[in-house]
């Protein structure tokens, strides 16, 4: 926050300062919390810098800032100083000269209020600049905003506010901020007054995030340490032992058969597989699931070292961030109110568009299908996949066709019916309309152009 060419302001009462100053300590100071704290207890945190305020009313001086959350306050003091020219003050204490002076300047414009972060997420903080007295025909600037439309749990938000007196609507509302002061049939102000403020809410992880958080980071350290062995074990085998003995490559000569044999023989097993597929399939199948388990193991164990954490983390960063913008990606990390439901979470996660519905539904459609490849262990894959398949069609298609979850469950549910493509039927009926209405405009355009 930048305000030019400011004159510093004397405090001419220091006891009510230093009182005022008390009182802030006393309503704002908390124990800080822990991870997965219970809920009952004050386990949010929103801590709010007042800044600057900007562009007052005329002659009408700041006595102090009040910040209310859920029927608590916390007051700063005095403003520190004045533009020379705008009516504008700034809060933001000077560099002290000793400790102590750092200790009570650091309260002076942060604000904090504690209370369980369920309750603090959906709540309104409200902004109260109160002005000394005779200077304004307003005793009181205000500024409302949405905890849950501003902020996310910690994450730091730098904000603008416009102010108003109370009796005003709430310039800061999407419904109001629109509308302009020349309707109540009084000249717009050359610019609104404003409150500029940097805030921060914190709060813990739910009680299973915390679980995963801390058993990873154990998990984690433990292959760091085996990581850090084997490297040394490994290094010794392929560079120490050889520069040793020089002739410990002539091992690696009785391989060199079997590798012809072995590259010889791949198209003959080949072709044995392709003459006698359907009555490899099975085997096939179940060698592929090995395989496929191997891999995962293998890539589980690789994502786990420190490189494969670093690559991981760079795939996983944009998605994650995304995530956790959204109201429901913060109901699934933070303390912040009930867990979502799991069609809540799919919303979060599935796509929105017509080209990436289109692609999902047919992956949807082809693993529900895939049972087939074993007739009878298929069935019960079924059994597992179809909550899930009918939460996926609820949360893409559920304003469309409210009673396609149904259907899809019970086809993939019910053995020889999964072949009926559920979730590829709830986008027709949600985008195929418009695609042949297109069509049609299309078809009669190019008709009149033929003429």
């Amino acid at each position: 926050d930048k305000l030019p060419a400011h004159r510093i302001l004397k405090n001419t009462n220091p006891t009510s300062n230093e009182s005022m100053s008390s009182s802030t300590r006393g309503t704002t100071s908390a124990r800080a919390p822990s991870l997965g704290a219970p809920k009952s207890a004050a386990n949010g945190k929103i801590i709010a810098t007042i800044l600057s305020t900007y562009d007052l009313p005329d002659d009408a001086t700041p006595e102090t800032v009040v910040m209310e959350v859920l029927g608590q306050e916390a007051a700063t003091g005095p403003p520190s100083a004045r533009h020379k020219d705008r009516n504008s003050f700034k809060f933001v204490i000077p560099p002290p000269s000793n400790a102590l002076e750092s200790s009570s300047a650091a309260s002076a414009n942060e604000l904090t209020i504690c209370a369980p972060l369920s309750s603090l997420y959906s709540a309104t903080a409200k902004f109260t600049v109160r002005l000394a007295p005779n200077t304004s025909p307003h005793p009181e600037l205000t500024a409302s905003i949405s905890i849950t439309s501003a902020l996310r749990v910690n994450e730091t938000q730098w904000l603008i506010l416009n102010l108003a007196p109370p009796s005003t609507s709430n310039p800061n509302d999407a419904t109001t901020a629109a509308k302009s002061p020349s309707d109540n049939g009084t000249p717009p102000p050359a610019s609104l007054p404003t409150l500029r403020l940097k805030l921060f809410l914190s709060g813990p992880y739910r009680p299973e995030i915390a679980a995963i958080v801390n058993s990873s980071g154990a998990y984690f350290k433990f292959v760091d340490a085996v990581n850090n062995s084997l490297q040394s074990s490994v290094h010794a085998l392929t560079t120490d032992l050889p520069a040793r003995i020089p002739h410990a490559k002539l091992f690696l000569v009785p391989l060199v058969p079997l590798a012809s044999l072995g590259v010889a023989l791949t198209p003959v097993a080949l072709g044995v597989l392709v003459i006698g597929l359907p009555f490899f399939l099975p085997l096939l199948t179940i060698v592929l699931i090995v395989a496929a388990g191997g891999g995962a193991i293998g890539a589980g164990l690789y994502f786990s070292t420190r490189n494969g954490r670093e690559t991981l983390g760079s795939l996983l960063a944009p998605v994650a961030s995304t995530l956790l913008m959204t109201p429901a990606g913060q109901r699934i990390v933070y303390d912040t109110g009930p867990r979502p439901s799991p069609k809540t979470l799919a919303c979060a996660v599935l796509p929105t568009d017509m080209t990436g519905k289109l692609i999902v539904s047919l992956l949807i459609d082809f693993i529900g299908s895939s049972s087939y490849l074993l007739p009878v262990a298929g069935e019960a894959f079924d059994v597992s996949w179809a909550p899930i398949q009918s939460v996926m069609v609820a949360a893409m298609y559920d304003e469309t066709m409210p009673s396609l979850k149904y259907i899809s469950f019970v086809e993939e549910i019910l053995p020889f019916t999964d072949l009926v493509p559920s979730a590829t039927m709830g986008w027709a009926r949600e985008y195929l309309p418009g695609v042949l209405e297109r069509g049609r405009v299309l078809g009669h355009d190019l008709a009149v152009l033929s003429r």
